[in-house]
């Protein structure tokens, strides 16, 4: 647990880097989505939304927007070594700027239609999606490919199928829980489509990349919360 917190937060906690902590993702990101979703119910839709996905950024300090800016700058690369240059500049291009405004616009236009008509069922539907977009990215080793030396070899080496398969359970759990709290179908369509849709994106990132690297898994997470939050607003 304390290895997931690490990974997915800004919580200072002590680890020794040895284990990666897979099978809590979707708990860890389960507890992230109250906090996230607390604005909601206290805020109008739409300054609730933006703040309910600025607390998200800052929980992980910006971690996994920054890997999904660097893969879109790489994907926007014209051949694979031109890719790799682009997703270890540290500075952020123009593909992935627009792929960042892009993404918050979209979570955030979506979470404020969802709580314009609810803000108890937006605020479940974002606990679902955010325990999913964690969860799902257990699953990358297994279906982006063959792992890139990196944070992408040393994930998926600590990264065993019944750890991942534990910690998507456990978001489908959770989804399913947030729809009973807030009786409404909701949230378990966010949750599912947010691991479908962070799965359909591992696999094409990892093969338009060749694999995987830890930028993937960023990118990962931001688009499965994305698509979680675009169901939720369709169902709602």
């Amino acid at each position: 647990m304390i290895a997931a917190i690490s990974l997915l937060t800004r919580i200072p906690v002590r680890t020794d880097g040895a284990r990666a902590g897979a099978w809590a993702f979707g708990v860890v990101g389960a507890a992230l989505g109250p906090a996230a979703a607390a604005p909601l119910l206290i805020v109008a839709p739409l300054p609730g939304s933006v703040l309910a996905i600025a607390i998200l950024a800052i929980a992980s300090g910006a971690l996994h927007l920054d890997g999904l800016a660097d893969t879109a700058d790489a994907l926007a690369a014209p051949n694979p070594e031109a890719a790799e240059r682009a997703r270890r500049d540290p500075r952020v291009g123009a593909a992935g700027v627009v792929a960042i405004v892009l993404v918050l616009a979209v979570d955030a236009a979506a979470l404020a239609e969802t709580a314009g008509l609810s803000a108890l069922v937006a605020g479940a539907a974002l606990v679902a999606a955010v325990s999913a977009s964690r969860a799902i990215v257990t699953a990358v080793p297994f279906l982006a490919g063959a792992a890139r030396p990196g944070f992408g070899q040393w994930f998926a080496d600590r990264t065993p199928p019944l750890e991942a398969l534990l910690a998507i359970v456990t978001a489908v759990v959770v989804s399913a829980s947030a729809g009973v709290i807030a009786q409404s179908v909701t949230p378990t369509v966010a949750g599912v489509a947010g691991l479908f849709g962070g799965g359909l994106a591992a696999i094409v990132i990892g093969r338009l990349r060749g694999g995987l690297d830890g930028d993937a898994c960023g990118a990962v997470i931001e688009l499965a919360l994305a698509a979680g939050l675009i169901a939720a607003s369709v169902a709602a």
